[in-house]
């Protein structure tokens, strides 16, 4: 059984707050050189998925974490060597990553305000699609491997490549779906909201 930490934050319109940009100044040299590069929306919004990640390794691990020692591999899952895996996710302003210290976990979150007017059948393709994603996330898999992955019809489960993972749909806010996937079942899922003002260490 896994013990998993899911931590949101929803982040407000306009710059990006002052104590993400110092955060930049802290990462691995590569990272922040791949995140300058970015537009400053989309630099901001994985700033703000790393200063969650770091918050919740600080909770685990009951003391801080120099963010130098995240890794970042191209083309793979950022980690924390030997550390807590983690899991980040943003749709829109809603950021938020998963942690847990006995498996890599998988988190996918999608904001569904703009499918207000579209079918029921829309909306239901989306939610699947954010069980596959986390599904993906949890087996180290790309998007590329989507059409692999099988879900059980009430999406407690998923299975990509002969691995089985459990899925436990995550409440955020109202609009939006989020998706845990684990190897082991998890016996505890704890969800909290993080004001952005208290994101940067």
């Amino acid at each position: 059984m896994s013990h998993v930490l899911v931590l949101h934050s929803k982040l407000p319109a306009g710059p990006c707050p002052a104590g993400l940009s110092l955060l930049l100044k802290r990462l691995p040299y590569a990272k922040r050189l791949e995140l300058e590069a970015r537009e400053p929306d989309a630099r901001c919004t994985s700033l703000a998925g790393i200063a969650l990640a770091l918050r919740g390794m600080t909770v685990m691990l009951s003391g801080p974490v120099d963010p130098c020692r995240l890794s970042f591999p191209a083309g793979g899952k950022p980690c924390l060597p030997g550390g807590v895996g983690f899991s980040i996710s943003h749709s829109g302003p809603h950021v938020g990553v998963a942690l847990c210290s006995d498996c890599e976990p998988g988190f996918d979150l999608e904001r569904v305000d703009a499918w207000a007017g579209e079918p029921a059948a829309s909306r239901s393709r989306l939610v699947r699609w954010t069980a596959t994603e986390a599904v993906l996330k949890a087996a180290g898999r790309g998007l590329r491997d989507a059409p692999q992955v099988d879900l059980d019809a009430s999406l407690r489960m998923g299975r990509v490549s002969g691995a089985s993972f459990n899925l436990v749909p995550v409440e955020i806010a109202n609009d939006v779906v989020a998706f845990l996937a684990t190897g082991n079942p998890a016996s505890l899922v704890r969800v909290e909201e993080v004001e952005t003002s208290a994101l940067a260490p």
